[in-house]
């Protein structure tokens, strides 16, 4: 149980940091080369460790189906939608937003998925995460509501994305964690590369500063690669709701990421905010008192 939870604070940690690397890759590079690079980076990486360890990687109809959802709503679509929603909606309010994932999650995993199950104590979690976002964001996060009503819907529905893509793994997926973790990132790459040379010019670079190289380097290591596997390691073992709470503490660390990278200014409410969060993961993971059981074809891969 405790390597689970590690893991889970490893993939918070990776996750958080792609704000502030993402901040950074988009001063010399469009959303579709940032979403494309980040994606082949990950995708290459993934696919050598699998050569090496003399593993394949499945190509049945079933298999591309399993590669396609994850792949699509799980990146491709959120990330375009985001890129859209935070055109027209303040970082605070997106991040509120974003917390509709984690809820659809708890909700309607129990619909779904016969393990699953809705608590007191984990609506109780939900309460103490979305006060924390609150704590966060600030209330005046909320006077934006009904302005740009079309970017908010766009970061509602990257939001949507994320939660049927876990709950999607967690009912339906079989195959190993590498694997999936591959295949996906693979089949994402091909639509954002092909954007990619579309809409804008991937080889040019505006300047020599190596900042956003490395801030590219990074997602594509760390946010993408090393956090994709760990992502479809942790969902069949953690189950969709509890998997989500991620959701929560991805804004809230992120801002430290922003106050060590970017220069930002730490302030009081953050740390309340990481402490609500922190209560409301707790509340979720002790709802129940079990790991749910992996499916057995779910392989050690990983």
């Amino acid at each position: 149980m405790m390597h689970l939870i590690f893991l889970w604070v490893i993939l918070a940690l990776l996750w958080s940091g792609s704000y502030a690397a993402v901040k950074i890759g988009l001063d010399d590079f469009g959303p579709f080369t940032l979403v494309s690079e980040r994606l082949l980076i990950g995708a290459g990486l993934l696919y050598l460790i699998l050569c090496l360890r003399s593993g394949h990687l499945p190509l049945s109809g079933r298999a591309l189906i399993d590669y396609a959802v994850p792949a699509i709503f799980g990146n491709l679509v959120p990330f375009l939608l985001i890129g859209f929603g935070e055109i027209h909606v303040d970082s605070g309010l997106a991040a509120l937003l974003m917390g509709i994932a984690p809820v659809a999650t708890v909700f309607l995993a129990p619909l779904l998925i016969p393990d699953e199950h809705l608590t007191p104590r984990s609506i109780l979690g939900i309460g103490f995460g979305i006060g924390g976002l609150l704590v966060l964001v600030g209330a005046t996060a909320l006077s934006g509501l009904g302005h740009h009503v079309t970017g908010q819907l766009a970061i509602l529905g990257a939001a949507l994305c994320y939660a049927e893509t876990t709950l999607y793994v967690r009912r339906w997926i079989t195959l190993p964690a590498l694997q999936m973790a591959t295949g996906s990132l693979v089949v994402g790459a091909i639509p954002a590369t092909v954007g990619a040379f579309m809409f804008e010019h991937p080889f040019s670079v505006v300047s020599a500063d190596m900042a956003p190289i490395l801030a590219i380097l990074y997602l594509g290591v760390c946010s993408t690669a090393i956090a994709t596997l760990i992502y479809f390691y942790l969902v069949p073992r953690l189950g969709a709701g509890r998997m989500q709470q991620i959701n929560f503490m991805v804004p809230a660390v992120g801002t430290l990421f922003g106050l060590a990278l970017l220069g930002e200014r730490l302030e009081a409410k953050t740390l309340v905010a990481l402490s609500l969060i922190t209560i409301a993961v707790y509340l979720v993971e002790s709802a129940r008192r079990h790991i749910p059981a992996a499916s057995p074809n779910i392989g050690e891969t990983s």
